[in-house]
Order: C-alpha cells, then sequence, then structure tokens
C-alpha cells in the first residue's frame, strides 16, 4: 500500500523511521517524481531524498499504517 506524505520536520522523520523499524514488514519511502528510494528503516538512506515535497510511503504493514493514521488524527485535533 501506498500512503503519500509531506514531512514538515527532521522529528517527523525520526518518528517514521522508529515506526519503520518496529515492524517487521519493508518500509520505503519513494519521491512522487524522480527515481529515489530510500529504505526508512535506515537512517543513512531517510537523507537521499528530497522532503521540501511530499513523498510516498511504500509498506505491506497494517500496523505502521495504522500508526500514520493516528498521528495525523492527533495532528488535526491539536490547537493552532
Amino acid at each position: 500500500m501506498t500512503v503519500v506524505r509531506k514531512f514538515h520536520s527532521a522529528e517527523e522523520l525520526r518518528r517514521l523511521r522508529r515506526m519503520a523499524c518496529s515492524v517487521p514488514e519493508e518500509v520505503l519511502l519513494r519521491e512522487l517524481e524522480g527515481d529515489a528510494l530510500a529504505d526508512a528503516k535506515s537512517l543513512i538512506g531517510l537523507f537521499a531524498l528530497d522532503y521540501s515535497r511530499p513523498v510516498c510511503i511504500v509498506t505491506d504493514s497494517q500496523d505502521l499504517l495504522s500508526q500514520l493514521d493516528y498521528l495525523d488524527e492527533k495532528t488535526k485535533c491539536m490547537p493552532s
């Protein structure tokens, strides 16, 4: 399954890496335009992409996708 997401900070990327490392399935990040692909479990791999634009998160992990949904809902509920 593929989810498109925009990352706004290094903390969000660290959080994604921790979540990716917690599941046995492969978790990849791919630029929407271009061929760049990165392993979300690899700290060095995360530096390979341009995060000024949204990226695709590609995984078969339902657990990781549920965690991302939870974070999205939590962010929506926080006051600005």
